[in-house]
């Protein structure tokens, strides 16, 4: 008998895809990037039908996936490359996740920036080598990313991807695969981070991110393919309630007599090459509650990120 497939040996890369759904034939260009949890992978998956029979007695009928495809959900690390102007090493997985990129150069103001976009979406092919033996690819791969930034914890983005289905074979990693580069995360403090929202440095809990894409797997006669079809951008905003004479929290947050828009930023690092910064700059508070937090009164209510007239721009992320 083989040795057991052990769970906590893992290679992922992903290869953006020239032709959508067609794995390129040279992986020299793959990139390795550091995954920091795994998540059950959902290696066969799809919409099933029932084979239905009618049976001199009870028992089940056969039940047939009539759509397979595959899923993974990959946590990695909010940070940088670690040289400013050098993508994340998860560059892919945020063109897959419906983002553009774009790398400034400029000396001294070298960063990339992520914003999302509503077509010309980029695909990728994951390859996932469990204990470095067994490798699924996954082809056509888009999907959809949230982010969690609690005070006193280790941020991250966590991406939910769909692909085509294949069946896992025995295949290593390419000898010489080397990882991207990637700064280590650090806690999101006092030292590290800042915030404001409408103008005002609240002091902030945590400000969760969901980009809310809605990833349909379509399987048709004479077509397959994995696509993002809206989104909706939202969060969920806690910090320690001010005082009304120090930031009138209310007037944001009533929509029954018009609507309050404005900014919020969420900068966190201070190395260059490992400073993220979140913009959102058409914001709306909705949901208002309040809760306790160590003794002290908090402000907890979602932020919808809205887009611009022109659609889009609801939100960026600068790697600087």
């Amino acid at each position: 008998m083989s040795d057991p497939i052990l769970w906590r040996i893992l290679t992922v890369a992903a290869v953006i895809e020239d032709e959508y759904g067609v794995t390129p034939s040279d992986l020299g260009n793959a990139v390795f990037f550091d995954v920091m949890t795994k998540e059950a992978p959902g290696v066969y998956q799809g919409d099933t039908a029932e084979r239905e029979r009618v049976k001199p007695g009870f028992g089940a009928n056969e039940q047939i996936n009539v759509a397979p495809y595959s899923t993974r959900t990959i946590r990695v690390p909010y940070a940088g490359s670690g040289t400013p102007g050098e993508p994340p090493s998860y560059w892919p997985l945020m063109l897959c996740a419906g983002h553009a990129e774009e790398i400034d150069a400029t000396e001294g103001e070298e960063k990339v920036i992520y914003t999302p976009v509503s077509r010309s979406f980029h695909s990728v092919s994951l390859l996932w080598w469990s204990d470095n033996d067994e490798l699924q690819v996954l082809p056509g791969v888009r999907g959809t990313v949230t982010r969690t930034t609690d005070a006193k914890g280790m941020p991250y983005f966590e991406f939910s991807l769909t692909g085509l289905y294949q069946r896992p074979r025995t295949e290593a990693p390419p000898a010489g695969g080397t990882r991207s580069p990637q700064a280590g995360e650090i806690p999101v403090n006092k030292q590290n981070s800042t915030f404001e929202i409408f103008g005002y440095k609240a002091p902030m809990q945590s400000w969760s991110f969901d980009m809310a894409g809605q990833v349909e797997h379509r399987n048709l006669v004479n077509y397959e393919g994995v696509h993002l079809t809206d989104r909706q951008a939202t969060g969920q905003l806690n910090i320690q309630k001010p005082r009304l004479e120090d930031f009138n929290l209310f007037e944001k947050i009533e929509s029954h007599n018009g609507t309050a828009v404005g900014v919020g930023t969420f900068s966190h690092g201070k190395t260059p090459g490992n400073i993220v910064d979140f913009e959102g700059t058409r914001i709306q508070l909705s949901n208002y509650s309040e809760t306790e937090v160590q003794g002290i009164t908090h402000s907890t209510m979602d932020t919808r990120l809205l887009s611009a007239e022109s659609g889009d721009g609801d939100y960026r992320y600068v790697f600087r």
